[in-house]
């Protein structure tokens, strides 16, 4: 081999050891100057236990959740769960107790509720990119559409009481609240609002008002209307926060709702290199979706739940039961049940 020849090749040996090396060095001094692990030392939830007790898990299969709702016989209950064609699809638990789960409606299906036999109930079909009101049964027995077209833009959150179905309906982009009869005549719109319930004895509803911004989806107002003359009156009001999903209990005198929440989240910043460990605090503010009762004239308003963790869509069982969804930072929505203390 030529003098010449083996000279570049030691030369180019010399560079690659010179890179290795100089790979080898970065990664180094990354792992002695650069290393760094964010350890949250906050409780993710916190429930009150003066006011709760028997807090337990129904669900854990890792699939996102929204609007869960319990029968008025308190033992079954409709969900909407997230699919795997990126669809909102309808669940039903027979056992309200057992996640043993049938889904019943495969549309994209909004907002299920129940009718007062507990075999049958509403939601808010999709389909075809506009909100309809469609009844169904837990028995699979089909669905019929309770407006072809809608009454607005589109139509959410139907409750009925009766053969009356109050519902939201959004009306050049701001949300009215509109009374329609099961065969999906005579809508009635009742003024601006979202998110309404029926009273479970008389004749009058509670849902939210945003006055600022009649296009959101939640607010900062919770009123009670009186269905027979119109009048709403408002109850409960925060200016900074907004508000979610209000229903009565069984007996009418609580009111369950959700609320955004500024949590602080808490933590420690570990930093370990060549000098040794250091440690410093951490801290953010954020808002986060809680749940809360109140008296239903609006005083005496508590919050159940607290923490990093998000808890949502309340809604009444039997004897003080609650069923919600709750979910960790990170993670998705499982459903839990808890009972609120007398």
């Amino acid at each position: 081999m030529k003098k010449k020849t083996i000279k570049r090749l030691v030369t180019l040996l010399a560079m690659a050891a010179l890179v290795i090396l100089g790979v080898s060095s970065c990664a180094m001094l990354g792992n002695l100057f650069g290393n760094k692990n964010n350890t949250v030392t906050d409780v993710q939830i916190s429930w009150d236990e003066a006011l709760t007790s028997g807090v337990t898990r129904i669900t854990n299969d890792g699939l996102q959740k929204r609007t869960v709702k319990v029968s008025p016989d308190g033992t079954k209950l409709l969900y909407v769960e997230a699919t795997k064609t990126n669809n909102w699809a309808i669940m039903y638990l027979k056992d309200a107790n057992n996640p043993s789960k049938t889904p019943l409606i495969g549309e994209i299906a909004w907002s299920p509720s129940w009718y007062e036999d507990s075999t049958r109930f509403l939601y808010t079909s999709y389909e075809r990119n506009a909100g309809r009101l469609v009844r169904s049964a837990v028995t699979g027995m089909g669905k019929t559409y309770i407006n072809r077209t809608t009454i607005g833009d589109f139509d959410d959150a139907p409750i009925i009481k009766g053969t009356k179905i109050v519902c939201s309906s959004r009306v050049n982009n701001q949300w009215q609240i509109v009374t329609v009869n099961e065969d999906g005549t005579q809508p009635t719109f009742m003024g601006q609002g979202l998110w309404p319930s029926w009273h479970p004895k008389e004749n009058k509803i509670v849902f939210i008002r945003n006055p600022n911004d009649p296009s959101s989806n939640g607010g900062g107002s919770i009123y009670e209307m009186d269905m027979n003359s119109g009048q709403a009156t408002q109850i409960y009001h925060d200016p900074q926060s907004l508000c979610y999903t209000p229903s009565y209990s069984p007996d009418g005198k609580r009111i369950l709702f959700a609320k955004d929440t500024e949590v602080r989240k808490t933590g420690t910043l570990t930093l370990q290199n060549i000098f040794g460990t250091t440690k410093s605090d951490i801290s953010s503010e954020e808002e986060i979706t809680h749940i809360f009762v109140m008296n239903a004239d609006g005083t005496n308003v508590s919050p159940l739940s607290s923490g990093a963790g998000t808890v949502s869509s309340p809604s009444w069982g039997k004897n003080g039961e609650i069923f919600c969804l709750v979910g960790m930072p990170g993670q998705a929505k499982e459903i839990y049940k808890l009972t609120i203390r007398d």
